[in-house]
């Protein structure tokens, strides 16, 4: 999204409590992994589980987060041996499965590349040197870790989990919930988005995906779709880019194979999938892939993907899969 820490966000749009049976419908909201969080559950009253969604907030910060100065992501970079958690485990051993499924569209080694154009902390210039970092690119030179052991990067590498952490913690808090009993949830974080049940009005939650445009003005959305135990995840290059001294826009989306920003007329991907952390990391390789975006979706049983495109006319044209109808609300 991966992103503005995550890319590009979808909102969610959720109806005032009204009473249904025995349930009431709380929300937990604040600030999360560089973004926000919006998560909504239907649960007796005077239940409230903001401590245990923040307390896998704060574990997954203290993991994968670039901006954590100790964290294990931050650590590994830096070139040490960390004993690195299951969740970091994971999502680094689901990255590279990521990374051969999409035929190298999606890899989270492509870190240096994304600090050397301005993006992750680091500093643009005009001057990148691709050919020398593009040595260190290349998830199939990563280990599977093994949880809770010590996990060391190739001499050169480093990683940037940024479009997969979010989807992945969205599946954690939802496997949360639901190990909690609850049945009906709406788990929002930095955009990427699960559904389950309904909510309190007793009808799907509603998602919207925006309209990419810089102008954009709150509720203004493209399409809205009705979510049950399903994930959706957005990403899109119209918020964050440079802007060089002759006006081109250099965008954060990274070719892993060129090394350079993708240039491509597909403004946002939006993809419909299982699970978060899925949708997450399709999310992102379909915008690497481009016009190519669809082909590589239809490897993919199971999900469906919604491309919002710039034509010439400098008008938005859309691009689905035939399964993405289901979803739309009426």
């Amino acid at each position: 999204m991966r992103h503005l820490p995550f890319f590009f966000f979808a909102a969610a749009l959720l109806f005032s409590c009204t009473a249904t049976s025995d349930l009431v419908q709380v929300t937990n909201q604040g600030p999360a992994q560089g973004s926000t969080y919006s998560i909504s559950y239907l649960v007796p009253e005077g239940t409230d589980y903001r401590k245990g969604i923040d307390s896998i907030l704060i574990a997954m910060d203290e993991q994968m987060s670039l901006w954590v100065e100790e964290s294990e992501i931050s650590r590994l970079n830096k070139g040490d041996s960390v004993r690195i958690s299951s969740a970091f485990a994971r999502v680094i051993t689901l990255s590279k499965l990521y990374t051969e499924l999409t035929s190298g569209q999606f890899d989270i080694t492509i870190a240096p590349l994304i600090k050397a154009w301005g993006f992750s902390g680091g500093s643009y210039n005009e001057n990148v040197n691709v050919d020398s970092l593009l040595q260190f690119v290349g998830s199939s030179n990563l280990a599977i870790p093994e949880a809770d052991s010590l996990y060391a990067l190739p001499k050169g590498f480093q990683v940037d989990v940024n479009a997969i952490a979010q989807g992945y913690t969205v599946d954690v808090i939802a496997n949360y919930l639901t190990a909690m009993g609850v049945e009906n949830y709406m788990v929002e974080v930095g955009g990427e988005v699960r559904c389950k049940g309904e909510n309190i009005s007793g009808h799907r939650w509603r998602i919207g995906i925006e309209k990419p445009v810089e102008d954009r003005i709150s509720g203004q959305f493209q399409t809205i779709i009705t979510l049950d135990s399903m994930s959706l995840a957005t990403s899109g290059n119209y918020r964050k880019y440079w802007v060089t001294e002759n006006g081109q826009k250099v965008v954060h989306t990274i070719d892993p194979e060129t090394g350079r920003p993708v240039i491509s007329n597909v403004l946002s991907a939006s993809i419909i999938a299982s699970n978060a952390t899925l949708a997450d990391a399709l999310a992102t390789a379909c915008m690497v892939a481009g016009p190519n975006a669809m082909q590589l979706v239809a490897q993919f049983p199971d999900v469906e993907a919604y491309l919002i495109v710039g034509n010439k006319k400098g008008e938005l044209e859309i691009q689905q899969t035939k399964g993405w109808l289901a979803f739309e609300a009426n």
